[in-house]
């Protein structure tokens, strides 16, 4: 037998390769004769062609097979009759070209020099079934069923293989929503399959499989296209008209109309810097979006030590005409410069700052330059030797003097023969840009022994986005990242409200509790106990209204501190300058004025970055976004609010099953209900992505998406020779 048995396997492998093999059905073999309760029937009237198809289209799905369009007959523009047939009618042809392509693929084969060109499998199920659903037209843009034919020459679809019929599996709006939702957390689509089916309870209560979700996703990237700029760009006019133009943003573009800056600040980044600006670190991060850009946030550190996001940019280079730009955007949008700059070794922000912000101090990053070390001394020579260790007790010590910290420098270099290391002496040049005993009297908002602020922050955002995201995806996983950010500063915000437990008996470890945020008041809290047990007085004199104390402190051996406490005022300073580098008193400072009864902190010294709800009292940046927001804003808000009331439902009956039977009889109602009042029950798929990305391309295109950038972090990084050998 050279034929297809009817399961479709091969009873013999002498198949002449021109024939096509299709699968046939002996008439001995009984046809098959799906019962359904929605099944059509001749005379029945439907309204539309789509109706009807809608109609025969449940009945195939609740049976086990599927149906497609197939042809009609029109007459001076209208259609008179049309056919639905099983999704298995027809045979599948293998044309004259295809066979063609198989000759010139064996000829590749045989030609060693020419490498085969891969071809997609393809399968077909087609059989030749003949089941069919007939209409004419009945006059008033109504259809007739004619003909209906439900014999099936093939088995249907068990319960457990419904779900991947195609008919069953259409993105509905609850997975088009979930999905595209969950992608802000850099959730693939396939992950995503799987936690919908968690939450669903089974794959097929899904309706779709994990590859439609991947390419709804790609669908969405298609309809973006090359109107990615256009798109954010409106997106972010529509933010500064709905925020009474508190939201600031700013952009540039090549001579051919590409993007190739832009900058963005939100009215609460801008009171968060009015208050925290102080002192600001960033960093550039890629990878962050398809077309290699490099992404630049603004960071400082907030009252409860946390980082805070101010700013953000997006720029096609690392050089001195983009840097100059961003500075300038970021001054413009803040209105006053930072007292501090962190950065990392990039040439071009060292060459630039000085020009943009000519008062402030620029700093390098301690943690960059340390975390070189290995690369630059080997890897094995700093694990294995306490060479790193000698080093970091003087380059970490933020109690040194400049002169205590050269001399400990040089004595470890000289100890470790490393005195000539060339990089060793061009980062001891540097050292007023990186180390802390050069800092010691400057304000440093808490960062003066910095650890990577911005490196932290990018790997934070990097949680969220994807290198493939376009501007569009990018900015949604950016705004769902800092809104994770505030939510975190909220729910720290609350727990001020909650008092810490005393160490001490003193009335000012008391006081301290009422002014200072719980993350800040454990480092002073530090202070007062400090300044209780290990402290002890050396000298005191008072002259001219001045108290002049020398104190010995038990952690800092063979050195003493002089605190100076005017009596008019309570006015206090010490020689180890930590109030002025930090923001609140230090311990010697506290030990002064416990020698002086004053229970309570000084209002001089209550530095305002470090107070409870800083940001409300403080800010003098005014505005807020307004409650205003687009019909989709509003739909998906409500789409959110009405899956928590449905989750609601669920927990307050999820423990009786006759209480569970009767909500789930209540939302079939409200289904069924809610249907009828839909006045557009079935959208297009780009109505759809329009819908969940709030915003719509231009017919014209205005901004060109940004051109493939090149940076300096977007190929894979050459290792070291030390690194290669480990």
């Amino acid at each position: 037998m050279d034929s297809c048995s009817v399961n479709g396997s091969l009873a013999s492998n002498n198949v002449d390769d021109d024939a096509s093999c299709e699968l046939r059905v002996d008439d001995e073999i009984e046809d098959w004769v799906p019962d359904s309760p929605i099944k059509p029937y001749v005379g029945q009237i439907f309204t539309s062609i789509d109706v009807a198809f809608d109609y025969y289209s449940k009945h195939a799905s609740f049976c086990g097979f599927q149906v497609r369009r197939s042809t009609q007959r029109s007459r001076n523009g209208v259609v008179v009759s049309k056919y639905f047939v099983c999704s298995k009618a027809g045979s599948r042809d293998i044309s004259s070209s295809s066979r063609e392509d198989d000759a010139s693929e064996s000829s590749r084969i045989s030609d060693k020099n020419v490498e085969p060109v891969k071809r997609r499998k393809t399968i077909s199920g087609k059989c030749h079934c003949s089941a069919k659903l007939a209409l004419k037209f009945a006059g008033s843009e109504s259809y007739e069923v004619s003909s209906f034919i439900d014999k099936h020459n093939h088995p249907f679809a068990t319960d457990s293989e419904k779900q991947f019929l195609r008919g069953n599996r259409a993105m509905s709006a609850m997975n088009c929503n979930f999905v595209f939702d969950v992608a802000s957390s850099n959730t693939g689509p396939y992950r995503a399959h799987g936690i919908l089916k968690e939450l669903c309870g089974s794959y097929s209560a899904i309706g779709a499989t994990a590859v439609d979700f991947k390419n709804w996703m790609r669908d969405i990237k298609v309809f973006i296209g090359k109107h990615d700029s256009d798109m954010i760009l409106q997106k972010f006019e529509d933010k500064r008209e709905t925020s009474d133009n508190s939201f600031f943003y700013e952009y540039q573009t090549n001579s051919d109309g590409h993007l190739t800056r832009l900058f963005w600040a939100d009215i609460e980044g801008r009171k968060s810097y009015d208050v925290f600006g102080d002192v600001v670190s960033f960093d550039a991060t890629y990878r962050t979006n398809k077309y290699g850009m490099v992404f630049v946030p603004f960071i400082g550190i907030d009252n409860h030590w946390k980082s805070v996001n101010f700013a953000a940019a997006l720029l096609d280079k690392e050089d001195i005409q983009n840097f100059t730009w961003v500075f300038e955007m970021f001054l413009k949008a803040m209105k006053r410069p930072p007292k501090c700059i962190i950065t990392d070794q990039c040439a071009a922000m060292k060459a630039v700052i000085p020009k943009i912000f000519p008062h402030s101090m620029h700093r390098l990053c301690m943690w960059h330059i340390v975390k070189k070390f290995p690369s630059k001394l080997g890897v094995v020579f700093c694990a294995e030797s306490l060479f790193m260790e000698k080093l970091n007790k003087v380059v970490w010590n933020d109690s040194l003097t400049p002169t205590e910290f050269e001399h400990g420098w040089r004595s470890v270099l000289e100890e470790y023969k490393l005195s000539e290391h060339p990089w060793l002496n061009e980062m001891f040049e540097l050292r007023q840009f990186w180390i802390p005993a050069y800092f010691r009297d400057k304000p440093m908002g808490g960062l003066l022994r910095t650890t990577s602020r911005s490196e932290s922050s990018n790997f934070y955002f990097n949680h969220f986005v994807q290198k493939g995201d376009t501007l569009c995806q990018f900015y949604m996983c950016y705004e769902s990242a800092i809104e994770k950010q505030r939510n975190s500063y909220y729910q720290l915000r609350n727990g001020d409200s909650k008092f810490p437990k005393p160490v001490t008996e003193t009335q000012i470890e008391k006081d301290a509790i009422l002014h200072y945020t719980q993350k800040i008041f454990y480092k002073v809290q530090k202070e007062i106990k400090a300044a209780c047990y290990h402290m002890s007085l050396a000298d005191l004199v008072v002259v001219d209204g001045m108290k002049k104390c020398l104190i010995r402190d038990k952690y800092v051996k063979d050195k003493l501190f002089q605190v100076d406490l005017v009596l008019s005022s309570n006015d206090v300073t010490c020689s180890c300058n930590l109030f002025t580098r930090v923001g609140y008193p230090c311990r010697h400072s506290f030990y002064c004025l416990g020698l002086s009864a004053i229970e309570k902190i000084p209002p001089q010294l209550l530095t305002k970055r470090w107070m409870k709800n800083s940001v409300e009292k403080y800010s003098t940046i005014h505005g807020q976004a307004s409650g205003l927001c687009s019909n989709e804003e509003m739909r998906r808000a409500t789409t959110k609010e009405v899956w928590v009331e449905f989750q609601g439902c669920v927990n307050e009956v999820a423990y009786d099953v006759d209480a569970l039977k009767f909500l789930l009889a209540g939302l079939k109602s409200l289904r069924s209900s809610g249907r009828e009042m839909v006045q557009n029950p079935n959208p297009t798929k780009n109505e759809v992505i329009a819908n969940l990305l709030g915003v719509k391309p231009f017919d014209v295109i205005t901004v060109h998406p940004p051109l493939q950038s090149n940076n300096k972090g977007s190929r894979k990084r050459i290792l070291s020779s030390s690194e290669e050998k480990c």
